[in-house]
């Protein structure tokens, strides 16, 4: 067995593989060779915590693996992160586990890439000014997978903590101009591609403030509690989704105008997997403003995984381990 640590994946993965890598696997899961079951939740109650299992198998690229998560919001008080993650590889032929990845990096990077994926098809071919609004982990990922597909000169961000945005600008200095935002606002209007990366349970800007041919992605609000865009942004914008199960089960940004009758299941104009076969068009126009909404799906980590997997083995890093 092959142990991947989070230094081997951010030296394995660039972020133009992984957009490859998850192209095929949409392809694959929109042709229906991908199963993929709904996350599995086991509580554990008296430690307010939570495990989750995100197992997924694509029997034409022949790749499987589990992704196990655990979420204890009491941690930080111990001095530990909130949030554990480890993705186990397999092989689905004969069973045997190929390698045990570092799961939070592997989630990073394949998160953004789908970002990427989607701002390839949907974004405006001349999008120069990225904003973002909430700079955590993941932010960093985002910027990379986007500055992957489209020509970026400068940076907006904004977060509800200076120390959490000052970090993120000073990460991104020697690479883009970057801007330290004083209000949403002042981001989301200079934007022509925008990412919300937040846990909010309110919306984290107004539509008003978009400019046409604006394209967002937003992918931090997992739960139908959470949105991130209001009901303008999401009533004039084409709306795109990483899969309808997952998002029509989890992402609030849709469901709750939903449950308000504002928003009709028929008014998504596709998946991911839509525009990666070619069964629906991206952008149409270059005043359209389009709306990319991801709430993670299992195939992602399955494709990078594997994708990290072979390389290593090419390149000889990581550590072997005998497991019998």
């Amino acid at each position: 067995m092959l142990i991947l640590d989070k230094k081997d994946l951010e030296e394995l993965l660039t972020m133009d593989e992984v957009l490859k890598a998850l192209e095929a696997g949409f392809r694959e899961a929109k042709e229906g060779r991908c199963i993929v079951p709904v996350r599995f939740y086991l509580n554990v109650e008296e430690h307010q915590g939570q495990f989750l299992f995100m197992p997924a198998l694509l029997s034409g690229l022949k790749q499987s693996g589990t992704k196990i998560v655990s979420v204890f919001p009491q941690n930080p008080s111990m001095g530990k992160p909130t949030i554990y993650a480890t993705y186990l590889l397999n092989d689905p032929v004969t069973g045997e586990l190929l390698a045990l990845m570092e799961g939070a990096t592997l989630t990073g990077i394949r998160t953004g890439g789908a970002s990427g994926l989607a701002t390839h098809y949907l974004a405006r071919k001349d999008s120069k000014v990225l904003g973002i609004i909430g700079t955590g982990f993941q932010s960093y990922f985002q910027f990379k997978a986007v500055q992957a597909v489209r020509p970026i000169e400068e940076v907006w961000a904004y977060d509800l903590d200076p120390r959490r945005l000052e970090s993120f600008c000073m990460k991104l200095d020697p690479l883009v101009k970057v801007h330290r935002a004083s209000r949403p606002a002042e981001a989301v209007r200079r934007s022509d591609v925008l990412v919300t990366s937040t846990t909010s349970k309110t919306p984290v800007f107004s539509g008003k403030d978009l400019k046409p041919g604006t394209h967002i992605n937003a992918i931090g609000a997992f739960r139908p509690d959470m949105r991130e865009a209001d009901d303008e942004t999401i009533l004039k914008a084409t709306i795109v989704v990483d899969t309808y199960e997952g998002c029509l089960s989890e992402a609030g940004d849709l469901l709750i105008p939903m449950g308000e009758g504002k928003l009709k299941k028929e008014a998504i104009h596709g998946d991911l997997g839509d525009l990666v076969t070619g069964r629906k068009e991206g952008r149409g126009s270059d005043e359209e403003i389009t709306f990319f909404k991801s709430v993670g799906f299992g195939m992602e980590d399955v494709v990078t995984a594997h994708r990290a997997y072979e390389k290593a083995i090419r390149e000889g890093k990581g550590k072997q381990v005998e497991m019998a």
